[in-house]
């Protein structure tokens, strides 16, 4: 069992990482960044900013479905001591995450609390697809909840329910994606979806609603893109404050001067 944090005046901090692309092998590249060596950098730094209350990796934690990456994740959380929650990507072998990362990696639908907040953890993954989609008992579920539960709400999970603005990976986000943000609007304690794939932060707001994305903690992809392009920027996470009357504070934070950088001639991954 998880430690949960208590509920406090004082907001919790929640971390949100995104695309750790983890390999079996240590030194392992993803279009010539090694996701090990980024990830564990972009952790080191955001434990070393401020004091955190829970994790959350919105998937594509192994790039290649091995259990080494999974191994190196459930041993860089252990080491935290914080609540740490993790959702299915479309990279991901989901049966062996869940076996190797516990209670890391609970079931889709699982409903995780954080002081007076409570996390959603929604699975969005195909097998054997990139695209995403949000099984229609799994949003009847939701619903379910929503109705007698009003606490302050984050629903989760790795698709992004909402164009971004990049045409080639707007093709490939959860196709069901309306339906969530419907669901949500309708339940003004839903404050925000957390989600990534996009390997960039994103923000909007949908009335009470924020839909939030954070950068790939590997690496980046170009905003504003019609085709797949790579970006410059360094790895990085996105820190949220909530405070117990629902109000959130966000921010992405970014790694400076890390030494390695992505291919920018990649046409692909």
């Amino acid at each position: 069992m998880q430690p949960s944090p208590q509920v406090s005046a004082q907001p919790l901090r929640l971390l949100h990482f995104s695309d750790t692309h983890l390999y079996d092998q240590a030194e392992g590249r993803l279009l010539g960044m090694r996701t090990r060596h980024s990830f564990e950098a972009v952790l080191e730094s955001a434990l070393a900013r401020s004091p955190a209350d829970a994790l959350l990796i919105t998937g594509d934690l192994a790039h290649d479905e091995a259990a080494g990456g999974y191994r190196l994740l459930r041993d860089r959380l252990e080491q935290t001591g914080l609540p740490c929650y993790c959702v299915a990507g479309n990279h991901d072998h989901w049966p062996l995450a869940r076996e190797i990362l516990g209670h890391f990696a609970p079931p889709s639908g699982s409903i995780a609390p954080l002081g007076a907040w409570r996390l959603a953890l929604l699975d969005s993954s195909l097998p054997g697809k990139v695209r995403g989609h949000l099984a229609p008992h799994r949003l009847d579920a939701l619903g379910s909840w929503l109705k007698t539960n009003r606490a302050p709400t984050l629903v989760c999970l790795h698709h992004h329910p909402i164009a971004v603005g990049s045409a080639w990976i707007d093709n490939l986000g959860v196709d069901n994606g309306e339906a969530l943000i419907a669901l949500c609007a309708d339940h003004p304690q839903v404050r925000a979806i957390l989600f990534g794939h996009v390997h960039q932060a994103f923000a909007q707001r949908i009335g009470q609603l924020e839909l939030l994305a954070a950068p790939a903690t590997s690496v980046q992809f170009l905003n504003q893109s019609h085709s797949f392009a790579v970006d410059t920027r360094p790895p990085g996470y996105r820190e949220l404050l909530l405070h117990a009357d629902g109000r959130i504070e966000t921010r992405v934070v970014r790694l400076t001067d890390y030494p390695e950088h992505p291919d920018l001639e990649a046409g692909g991954y």
